[in-house]
């Protein structure tokens, strides 16, 4: 698992320096406030990210919180957003596509309490409309995998306790709606 988020660290490093060649010259930081739906999660999460445009390109790093859920439930995830936009962001609409990465932890706290963490890879495309300078508001949708391990103190024999990360994959849907604005 380490050596996965190595190898995407490493794979980001050009687009952070200047051994890229720009089209564009404008840097900016930002926010961004993401709603999201996951299909396998089944919970509306607010993700508030900070984010970083260069060039075409707009990173996304963000913790999200599902204040939607049932009491005896609790969901935290950490969400990397990556947007590609192949003719820049400065028009009035702006098509996008997207690449998705997130990190789930659920605790469900029923009469057997079970911990869920999920890890979701997916991808899609996006639309994003410029309120006015540095504002945004857009949608998208992905579609990717996801796998999950599972912990519980189920004492049933017949009742599969525990569950690691990778042996079982599935797929999920994803809708976001996001607000942001640019420096």
């Amino acid at each position: 698992m380490k050596h996965f988020f190595l190898i995407l660290l490493a794979s980001l490093i050009p687009y952070l320096s200047s051994a890229q060649k720009i089209d564009s010259p404008g840097n900016s930081w930002g926010f961004a406030l993401n709603s999201s739906f996951n299909t396998e999660v089944d919970a509306v999460g607010l993700v508030p990210s900070a984010s970083y445009y260069k060039g075409k390109s707009q990173f996304e790093l963000g913790v999200g919180f599902y204040p939607f859920v049932v009491n005896n439930q609790r969901i935290v995830s950490g969400n990397f957003n990556y947007k590609y936009f192949p003719n820049g962001a400065d028009d009035k609409f702006n098509l996008f596509l997207m690449m998705s990465t997130a990190y789930v932890n659920q605790l469900r706290k029923t009469y057997y309490p079970a911990t869920y963490q999920y890890l979701f890879l997916s991808g899609g495309y996006g639309m994003q409309i410029r309120l006015i300078k540095g504002a945004y508001l857009g949608t998208s949708i992905n579609l990717g995998t996801f796998t999950h391990s599972k912990r519980t103190e189920n004492p049933y024999k017949n009742y599969l306790g525990t569950q690691n990360l990778f042996d079982e994959f599935g797929m999920n849907l994803d809708f976001q709606v996001n607000v942001g604005y640019r420096f």
